[in-house]
Parts: C-alpha cells; sequence; structure tokens
C-alpha cells in the first residue's frame, strides 16, 4: 500500500485552490493508500488557523475536514521533530515507499534531487506525480 506524505500547504489546497483532494489522490493512484500527516504539521495548522486572513481559514476547514480525510484514507499522524521540512526530507530517505505531496518548490527541489516521488498541483485544478 503506498504512502503519501502530506505537508501543510498541500493540506490547505482543498480551501486555496478549490482542488478536490480526494478525487484527486485517488485518481492519480492506482490502488489504496494511506495519506501521513507529521505531527509537526499538525501543529503548523494549529498555528495557522488561529490567525486572521485566508490562510487561517483554509487552516480551520482542514481541522474540521480531518474526519472527513480519516475516513477516505486512514490518515497516520507521524511523531515528527524539528524543523518540519528537514524532517520530512529525512523521513522520504528512511522510507523509501513513501511519497511526498507538496507545494513548496525549495523542498520539491530537494526530495526530487533524492529520487523521493512528489506529488504536486499541475494545474489550479489537477494533481500529479512530477
Amino acid at each position: 500500500m503506498r504512502k503519501i506524505l502530506a505537508d501543510t500547504n498541500f493540506l490547505l489546497m482543498p480551501y486555496e485552490y478549490r482542488i478536490d483532494l480526494v478525487g484527486e489522490l485517488l485518481r492519480i493512484n492506482n490502488g489504496p493508500f494511506v495519506l501521513q500527516v507529521a505531527s509537526g504539521t499538525m501543529d503548523e495548522v494549529r498555528t495557522l488557523a488561529g490567525r486572521t486572513g485566508r490562510r487561517a481559514a483554509a487552516a480551520r476547514f482542514v481541522l474540521g475536514n480531518m474526519d472527513k480525510i480519516r475516513k477516505n484514507f486512514g490518515v497516520e499522524v507521524v511523531n515528527s521533530a524539528g524543523a518540519v521540512d528537514n524532517w520530512v526530507i529525512k523521513y522520504a530517505q528512511e522510507n523509501r515507499e513513501i511519497c511526498v505531496a507538496t507545494n513548496d518548490v525549495p523542498l520539491r527541489k530537494r526530495l526530487l534531487a533524492l529520487g523521493v516521488p512528489v506529488i504536486a498541483m499541475k494545474s489550479k485544478s489537477k494533481l500529479d506525480f512530477i
């Protein structure tokens, strides 16, 4: 079963860009998968949710829909420590079966240089492997 590790900006996409995250992940994966989220990512989402603005509203949307996401994907929260991006790189290197879902361009470049599969937004409404 494929494991997809989602970072903060990936989780915020459904609200910010009106992307059907569930439908798009089902479309591009040829089989079952589990969505993983770092505990540091959840901390970032909770922090954002306490602020004002569009990203804060997106974070509240994510938190409000986490149960729906869990039902569809069996979300696993993975304990992380330190800076989230650095932890993602290390975790992806240690778990070669993992695919990382992110729109963070510097993180994407680092992951691709290491040969880690990456899912990102390809247009304003579609996700794909890059």
